[in-house]
């Protein structure tokens, strides 16, 4: 499977609208560019200063013509959705009513509204605001799915031509988001990662390997205690789907490679099967998908956010314009 050609060709059919709040960034403006080109979708970049933007793409020989640069301006934004978010943001005392406005000033908080206004279809930012800032505008603006409480991420782990083990691509979580889930964390976790598989793969299996350092109880330790619960949650909430398999606790060979999974989990659907990794907790994740990145050749695709009422993605601070020009994308599968 050409995971990157099937990736635009599904995004290409849903003809949508991206708004990306950090226009002053090349990198940025060049995956921008690259989305209006491939007609995979329309762009739109918010600004407080339309001659910074102007200048940056003129020095990075970026052609905006077919880029819809904006003005920041409340104006066109829902005026009800606003007065919601003044509201929620006002009721505590802790901010008053103009600061809840001027946030709105704010790029990041500009396209959340923008997003929420129903004026486009995905935000795409994380290329220079943190983590923290992209999710405390997303929590604030665009609120979270009714039915998982936890907000979380995945990235799509793509391995390289030839790789000895994985031929198709891999979904890690949590790797952006939560220091240490406990049991019904993980399940939010799983339950959110399997719903964006099947956006992405829609006709595969969903086989997801909840990880630790055990196989099927090959240690004796509180910390196995989570997982094993959590399992048991993830297993119980895809209790009769045929197209999802839920197994645990895992260790990662016995999750990914067959000949190790069918010796130590011999009845598993899953183990040596995985194609959805849920890790315990975000040291193990960050940590593992950093070295199937580094060491492993692999091109990481995230973190995608889940569990936003609305699609924001949340870029890492490293990516390049190809990383975003391809997270966009994922973005519109949504």
């Amino acid at each position: 499977m050409n995971i990157r050609q099937h990736i635009l060709e599904l995004a290409k059919k849903n003809k949508g609208k991206i708004v990306m709040p950090e226009g002053f960034d090349v990198r940025v403006l060049k995956a921008a560019q690259k989305l209006i080109k491939d007609s995979i979708a329309s762009v739109v970049l918010p600004t407080d200063d339309l001659k910074r933007v102007e200048k940056v793409a003129y020095e990075a020989n970026v052609d905006l013509r077919d880029v819809e640069v904006i003005k920041i301006d409340r104006d066109i934004l829902d005026k009800e959705k606003i007065k919601d978010f003044v509201d929620a943001r006002t009721k505590k005392g802790t901010i008053t009513k103009e600061e809840a406005l001027n946030l709105l000033k704010n790029p990041l908080y500009f396209s959340m509204m923008y997003l929420k206004s129903g004026n486009c279809d995905v935000c795409v930012g994380g290329a220079v605001y943190d983590t923290a800032d992209v999710l405390r505008a997303g929590i604030h603006v665009v609120g979270t799915v009714e039915n998982i409480k936890m907000i979380s991420s995945y990235f799509l782990m793509i391995p390289p031509e030839g790789h000895s083990l994985a031929k198709d691509p891999i979904i890690f979580a949590d790797c952006a988001v939560n220091p240490d889930p406990q049991a019904a964390g993980l399940k939010d976790i799983a339950v959110a990662t399997v719903e964006s598989f099947k956006k992405l793969f829609p006709d595969k299996k969903a086989n997801v390997a909840m990880l630790s350092f055990s196989t099927k109880g090959s240690a004796n330790n509180k910390i196995l205690l989570k997982v094993q619960e959590a399992t048991e949650l993830v297993k119980s909430h895809f209790a009769g789907r045929n197209d999802i398999n839920v197994d645990g606790e895992l260790q990662f060979d016995a999750a990914v490679v067959p000949n190790i999974g069918k010796r130590k989990a011999p009845d598993s659907l899953v183990a040596g099967n995985a194609n959805i990794l849920i890790f315990p907790d975000l040291n193990a994740s960050n940590i593992g998908y950093k070295i199937a990145e580094r060491y492993g050749g692999f091109q990481a695709i995230g973190p995608v956010i889940q569990g936003l009422a609305l699609p924001v993605s949340d870029l890492s601070r490293g990516s390049s314009s190809d990383d975003i020009y391809l997270i966009s994308a994922v973005m519109l599968l949504r």
